[in-house]
C-alpha cells in the first residue's frame, strides 16, 4: 500500500499530479482517501481518478488530501481460484474495487470499468487460438471490451470495432425517418422494429417486413452479426450458448440528454417500460458515460480518449456509431442518438448511416483467464 498527501486549492478545475504518483498498477482505495479543511473537518465533494501515470483531481474546496493506493489485479487474476465469474461475485463482489479501472460498487446496474487510454478490458471471444486474437483480422473479427459485470456474474462486452458486411460498416437504423412512416406515437420506428436490431440478431428472412428488403445482398438488410459468415463463429452453439438472452429496455427520450452524466441518463433509460428479449443490442448513452472516470465526459474535447470511445486507438473503423436509445418523435423527422467521433452525444434521422458496435452479455458460467487483460495479452474463455 502507497500514500501520497497533496493540497487542492479552492476551484472546480482539474489538477495533474505526476510526481511521486506510485505508477501503472495501484489504483486509488477510495474506502481510504480523505480530504479535510483548514480546520481538520472532513470535506466532501473532492473526486480522484487516475489514468494510471497520473492523477486527476476535482474540486469545490480547498482541501488538504491523503490518497492512498492499493496494487491492483485483472479481473481475471481477481477470480482466477473461482469456478466460473458467478461464484466470483458471489464471493468476492464485495472487493471488486481492487481490480484496475473498476468501480467499487455497482454503477447504473454493474460494477464498471471506467477510465481513458490504458483500461486493461480487452477480451477475446469466438476462439480458444491466442494467436488468432491480436492480428489485424483477429482484432476486427474476436475483440471485445468488457462494460462491466454485474453482481451475478455476467459480463457485458461490447465489440472492438465496428460490424461490417464486406466492406460496408455504416448501416440504417431503419429506412423510415417521417413521424406518417412510423405512426403518430413512433410505435412503428422502435428498437424491436428497427433493421438494426433484427440484422444484429438474425433475424432478416424474405419474409421479415423489418427488414426492408429481399433478404439477399447487401441492399437486401441481410443478418450483418448472428448467422452472418464474417462472424461465423456465432453460429456455433459452443460460442453463442455463453451468450444469456437479455430483456433489452428500449424508449423515447427527449430534450438535450445528450449533454449530461450518467447518473442522469440511467434513471430516464432504465425507466423504459418496453423490451425485448434477445441476443444482442448496442450501448445505452449511460454505459457510454459511465465509461467516463467520473461517469460524466464532461469536456468533449477530451472525449475521445475514453476506452469505449469508438475512435480510440484507430481501430473502430467507424466515425459516428449507434446508441440503442431513440430521440423521440420530435416534428416531422424520427431520430435516434449517436456517437460523434468528437466524443459527443447527438441525434440522427434514422434512415441515415452510422457504425455499429454489438453489445451482449455472458452467461454467469463463463470463467475467464487470469491474463492481464491488455490488447497484447487479452482475456480469454476457458470454459
Amino acid at each position: 500500500r502507497e500514500k501520497m498527501a497533496i493540497k487542492v486549492e479552492n476551484d472546480e478545475g482539474k489538477y495533474e499530479f505526476a510526481s511521486s504518483f506510485p505508477g501503472k498498477g495501484y489504483v486509488i482505495n477510495n474506502d481510504m482517501t480523505e480530504c479535510v479543511d483548514q480546520a481538520g473537518n472532513e470535506v466532501d465533494g473532492v473526486s480522484f481518478s487516475s489514468d494510471g501515470t497520473s492523477i486527476t483531481v476535482t474540486s469545490k474546496y480547498t482541501a488538504y488530501c491523503t490518497l492512498y493506493f492499493s496494487k491492483t489485479e485483472s479481473l481475471g487474476k481477481f477470480c482466477k481460484d473461482e469456478t466460473n465469474m458467478g461464484t466470483c461475485m458471489a464471493n468476492k463482489k464485495s472487493t471488486i474495487g481492487k481490480v484496475e479501472n473498476m468501480t467499487s460498487k455497482e454503477v447504473g446496474g454493474m460494477y464498471r470499468y471506467q477510465g481513458i487510454v490504458g483500461v486493461n478490458n480487452w477480451i477475446c471471444f469466438g476462439t480458444t487460438d491466442k494467436s488468432k486474437c491480436t492480428t489485424e483480422e483477429g482484432i476486427d473479427k474476436y475483440m471485445y471490451r468488457i462494460i462491466g459485470v454485474t453482481s451475478n456474474g455476467q459480463l457485458a462486452l461490447i465489440k472492438e470495432t465496428g460490424v461490417k458486411e464486406g466492406n460496408t460498416v455504416y448501416f440504417e437504423w431503419n429506412n423510415k425517418y417521417r413521424r406518417s412512416e412510423c405512426g403518430t406515437d413512433g410505435s412503428g420506428c422502435t428498437w424491436e422494429k428497427s433493421t438494426i436490431y433484427n440484422r444484429l440478431n438474425g433475424l432478416c428472412n424474405t419474409n421479415n417486413q423489418n427488414c426492408s428488403g429481399t433478404g439477399e445482398g447487401t441492399s437486401g438488410q441481410t443478418n450483418i452479426f448472428l448467422n452472418s459468415t464474417y462472424y461465423d463463429y456465432l453460429k456455433d452453439d459452443i460460442w453463442l450458448n455463453k451468450i444469456s438472452d437479455h430483456k433489452w429496455k428500449y424508449g423515447d427520450t427527449n430534450g438535450n440528454y445528450g449533454n449530461c452524466d450518467g447518473d442522469t441518463i440511467y434513471e430516464i433509460e432504465n425507466t423504459f417500460t418496453n423490451n425485448v428479449e434477445a441476443k444482442i443490442g448496442l450501448q445505452y448513452m449511460h454505459d457510454y458515460y459511465y465509461a467516463y472516470p467520473d461517469g460524466n465526459p464532461g469536456n468533449y474535447s477530451t472525449a475521445s480518449n475514453a476506452w469505449i470511445h469508438l475512435s480510440k486507438d484507430g481501430n473502430s473503423g467507424i466515425s459516428y456509431e449507434w446508441l440503442i436509445s431513440r430521440y423521440g418523435v420530435t416534428g416531422e423527422n424520427v431520430g435516434t442518438w449517436y456517437v460523434h467521433s468528437n466524443g459527443g452525444v447527438y441525434n440522427d434521422t434514422l434512415s441515415n448511416r452510422n457504425g455499429v458496435r454489438p453489445v451482449f452479455y455472458l452467461k454467469p458460467d463463463v470463467k475467464i483467464s487470469p491474463t492481464a487483460g491488455t490488447k497484447d495479452d487479452p482475456f480469454m474463455i476457458t470454459n
